[in-house]
């Protein structure tokens, strides 16, 4: 059984400043660029160490690089797919509609102007 020292916790022997653990070089972390991520609820800046080559720490996304391939850009794609009220499909779709219901107003318009009155004139106002 380990015997446990008398003294205070804050006397106890410390690692010299900068050492980190895992076999990473020694640094002072204070002169580490910082995360430029901004909360919301505060408006401060986050403060974490960014991630080395990025502006944003690992909690806002420095870890991320993105998908790589075209099946990972596609699976991304899908994976934030909404509605499809705006794809590439449902705009086309769209404008062929209202295209057909621009002709259609142009071809009623010119019947109208050939006919004159129409049998409905009267009734739709």
């Amino acid at each position: 059984m380990k015997k446990i020292k008398d003294e205070p916790q804050g006397q106890r022997e410390k690692n010299p400043p900068g050492r980190l653990k895992n076999g990473n070089p020694p640094c002072d972390l204070r002169s580490l660029p910082r995360c430029q991520a901004i909360a919301k609820s505060t408006g401060k800046q986050c403060g974490n160490p960014a991630m080395k080559g990025k502006r944003v720490c690992y909690i806002h996304g420095g870890k991320s690089t993105g998908p790589k391939t075209k099946e990972g850009l596609e699976r991304s794609r899908r994976a934030n797919w909404k509605h499809g009220q705006y794809s590439e499909e449902a705009r086309a779709r769209r404008r062929y509609i209202t295209e057909l219901l621009r002709q259609s107003r142009e071809l009623a318009e010119r019947w109208t102007d050939k006919l004159g009155e129409t049998k409905y004139e009267g009734i739709i106002e």
